[in-house]
């Protein structure tokens, strides 16, 4: 009963999701976060829910690894983020058959993971879609980039459009930009940082 969907060009992050939940098979339009800015403590990181309504309420006092350097292998650290959610949904008993209880996105320095039951699967194309609209969204997406497409842009589009073809997904969107500026490189050419256009 969710649509969420990110994209990542290997700096920035884009996600965005509907708002819609239901209480007794009725709607709640609007009532409903699904994106979490969560700190890993000297970088932030974005996590897509789509699942049991109680993540959003338990996720956000998990304690996260310290984000890898820049070079450094990610994959490691997103498998160890993917196991931290994982641990606290279970302590909170939001688990389906001993499974965590929904699908995540993982989104940090331009890369996306899904994360299922204590593991982090990457998008190499920097693509990601979860949720009952999942299908329509991640092809919508996929068609908007072909088109060239804001990246801003195409996933609200994204999201309205899987809305229209989902009927558990309902606007208002949330949307969210997490952009990474290397402090080396920030350092060294004074520049400042600044997110793109909505």
């Amino acid at each position: 009963m969710t649509t969420v969907v990110a994209y990542g060009d290997g700096r920035t992050v884009w996600m965005a999701a509907d708002t819609c939940t239901n209480v007794y098979e009725r709607p709640v339009i609007g009532g409903a976060t699904k994106i979490l800015r969560l700190d890993a403590v000297d970088d932030d990181v974005l996590v897509g829910l789509a699942g049991h309504g109680g993540l959003a309420s338990v996720l956000p006092e998990t304690v996260l690894p310290i984000s890898p350097e820049e070079g450094e292998p990610t994959q490691n650290w997103a498998n160890a983020v993917a196991l931290a959610l994982t641990q606290r949904a279970i302590e909170h008993g939001l688990v389906d058959d001993g499974q965590l209880d929904g699908n995540l996105i993982l989104g940090w320095r331009g890369q996306v993971w899904t994360i299922a039951h204590a593991m982090a699967i990457p998008h190499p194309d920097g693509v990601a879609a979860v949720g009952s609209g999942e299908g329509p969204a991640i092809g919508a997406l996929d068609a908007l980039r072909i088109c060239d497409v804001h990246p801003t842009k195409a996933i609200q589009l994204a999201v309205e459009i899987a809305c229209r073809r989902d009927r558990y997904s309902m606007p208002p969107l949330q949307v969210e930009v997490l952009e990474w500026h290397d402090p080396a490189t920030q350092l060294s050419s004074g520049a400042g940082s600044s997110l793109p256009p909505t």
